[in-house]
């Protein structure tokens, strides 16, 4: 019986100890690269740019870095969080590339009727499999938005148990998706398919609600002041969607929220773009004409040439 159990005891050792080698081998290959093109946390380390952009799909969709670096002479990233219109992981967002960067000068934070103050508890937290690749033992600075997406003990400190649990394994050894957005955004050429995806104004009932309204305010606040500690410029652009989603009295709140806390803002909201259908890809985000044109827009927004003056 001693005799079993010793070998017991040996063979769970030898397969914690072969795991936790192959889990080495894998974060040592994947450390600093991303996985699934998503996962930027520490592809963005000491990138050190003058310009930040933050927000949902839609900032990480339409803000070009290359566009404002050719432009306006500054060294841009886009750190969108696609699926999330709220403003917390955001935030969260800008503190992991603040612990990780010299501050910006400026953040250009992406607002909209579509934002929400913080996350609902029961909310699927989407693309929680592409940061899973911070699970296992994650480090100090990125433990904040491992804690967000509410990775558990076992997927901590469990060799493997992440990555096969949310089944990156295979992109992890092979990093095919590591250059999925070679732009520094989602620069999409895809032309809208109205037979598969027909316009509706659907979207509408994602705006949030007039009671909400105190709760985003406080919420954008404390993202002015994290700006405002780090002696960085904030901005909010608020960028097209297409004209069955648009609507003037929804759209006019993001602007009164910024008057109220003098927090500089632009509209883009422009019918030049809005009532165009090959300009995006689908009811709400832009495609690359559509960021093509949006840019013009910029390139004569006098208020955005002084503040990045």
């Amino acid at each position: 019986m001693k005799h079993l159990f010793k070998n017991v005891v040996l063979f769970i050792c030898l397969f914690f100890t072969v795991i936790l080698v192959i889990q080495i081998a894998i974060s040592t290959r994947i450390k600093g690269k991303s996985v699934t093109g998503f996962d930027t946390l520490d592809t963005t380390e000491n990138i050190n740019a003058d310009l930040v952009f933050i927000g949902s799909s839609r900032c990480w969709a339409h803000f070009d870095p290359n566009f404002f670096e050719e432009n306006y002479n500054l060294k841009s990233v886009n750190i969108g969080m696609s699926g999330f219109s709220e403003i917390e992981p955001t935030k969260l967002r800008l503190k992991n590339y603040l612990a990780k960067n010299k501050k910006p000068k400026y953040v250009i934070f992406n607002i909209d009727p579509f934002l929400k103050a913080t996350i609902k508890k029961n909310k699927n937290l989407i693309n929680k499999n592409s940061y899973s690749v911070y699970a296992f033992l994650p480090s100090k600075k990125n433990l904040a938005i491992v804690n967000f997406y509410k990775f558990n003990n076992y997927e901590k400190y469990i060799p493997l148990y992440a990555i096969f649990k949310y089944k990156i394994l295979f992109d992890c050894l092979t990093l095919n998706k590591s250059n999925s957005f070679p732009n520094g955004f989602e620069s999409n050429d895809e032309i809208w398919n109205q037979k598969k995806y027909p316009s509706s104004a659907i979207n509408k009932k994602f705006f949030f609600k007039q009671n909400e309204t105190h709760k985003i305010t406080d919420a954008l606040e404390e993202l002015k002041l994290l700006c405002k500690e780090n002696n960085i410029l904030l901005i909010c652009i608020q960028t097209p969607v297409y004209k069955s989603t648009y609507d003037t009295k929804a759209f006019e709140i993001p602007k009164t929220i910024c008057k109220k806390l003098n927090i500089p803002f632009i509209d883009l909201s422009n019918s030049y773009i809005k009532d165009k259908m090959n300009y995006f890809y689908n009811d709400i985000h832009l495609n690359k004409n559509g960021v093509t044109e949006m840019n013009k827009l910029l390139k004569n927004e006098k208020e955005l040439t002084n503040f990045l003056k």
